[in-house]
Parts: C-alpha cells; structure tokens; sequence
C-alpha cells in the first residue's frame, strides 16, 4: 500500500472539514451526521473514519482549524507598525475576516455562531475558544495603550475597557454579518471613527 504523505493527509483532512463545513451551514451541527459529511466529501467512510473518529472530533477540528486559519490572517494587522487609527484598525480587522470567512457555497461567519453555541455545552471547545479571545484581547490592551500615547483615545481611558469594546465590535460585525445582513467592514470603521470623534469633542 503507498505511504501517504503530509501534504497528503493534510489535503483529506481539509476535504473532510470543509465537506463538514457545509454540512453545518446547511443542516446544523446537531442534524449533520457522519453519513452526510461522508457523502459531501467524496471519500470512503473508511477513510473518514481514518482521520476522525467521530463527528465531535470534526467539530473540534473544524473550529481549531478555523481559529488558526483566522489568526494567521490577523497577525499581519496586529504586528504592523506603526499602529493604524483605533478606526481604520478595526475596519482592517472586519475585512480581513470578511475575506478569510467567506467561502464558496458556505460563510464561516454563520457557522462561527454555530460553534458559539456548541461551546456552551462542550466545555473542551469553549477552553480552546476562550484561549483564542482571550489572547487576542491581550493583544488589544496593548494597542490601545498605544492608541493612548498616541492622542488617539483620552489618556483617562482604561485600556482593558477599550479592548473589550473593540473585541465586542468585532464579534458583533459577525453576528451581523451572520443573521442581519448589510454591514460591511467599512460601517465598523466608520462608526467606530465617529464615537471617537464625538468623544474628543466634548
């Protein structure tokens, strides 16, 4: 039998997710069933089962899979020097996941709140959740101290509570984006750049 290689495997593993990944789009994390993500996928039930052993194991992968793939894209915006604008920052952030969410036939951004819920009962999946976000506030506290010597925000500004509104945008842009509709990167950014306006006013 020939060895399969890396590149290989990580070609059926991604098949796999993203078979399973329009599965949940369509029919839900708790409809789908490992017969319909065999189906979608075009491979033989053995070789599915040879890289998951369950549709849980699925489910985790596809949201680590997604949290990393997310991250790499993040990365450059958040080491880029010099820090852009509170506004212009987030507007970058929503169309960078804008971009890495929407996929043919499928919207990671509609599954994303799938997972969301998922992490309510599978404590596994909220650690690895919460991890991520939790590193990326982390992130956000140190810009907005930046922000702050900047003259971007009022040097009274609690930089962990700016953060935490900033990351609360950014998940509510995909909330939106999700279920409402008619919201774009650029609305972020723009209505983000107006309370900062409005605050330095008064």
């Amino acid at each position: 039998m020939p060895k399969i290689s890396d590149e290989q495997r990580a070609a059926r593993r991604a098949q796999i997710l993203e078979a399973a990944w329009r599965c949940f789009q369509k029919n839900g994390l708790h409809a789908t069933t490992m017969d319909d993500i065999i189906k979608t996928s075009d491979l033989s039930a053995g070789a599915v089962y040879s890289y998951y052993a369950s549709k849980e194991d699925i489910i985790f992968s596809a949201v680590t899979a997604s949290l990393s793939g997310l991250r790499e894209r993040l990365e450059p915006i958040l080491k880029e020097r010099p820090i852009a604008r509170p506004d212009i920052f987030i507007g970058q952030i929503a169309e960078a996941i804008a971009g890495f969410t929407a996929r043919e036939g499928y919207d990671l951004k509609r599954i994303a709140l799938l997972g969301w819920s998922e992490a309510q009962r599978n404590d596994r999946l909220r650690l690895t959740m919460q991890d991520f976000y939790l590193a990326f506030r982390e992130m956000l506290i140190g810009m907005a101290e930046v922000w702050k010597e900047a003259g971007h925000l009022q040097q009274a500004a609690s930089a962990s509570d700016v953060a935490k509104a900033v990351l609360s945008g950014i998940l509510g842009f995909v909330v939106q984006s999700a279920i409402v509709g008619g919201v774009e990167p650029s609305d972020l950014a723009g209505g983000f750049g107006d309370l900062i306006k409005a605050d330095s006013d008064e």
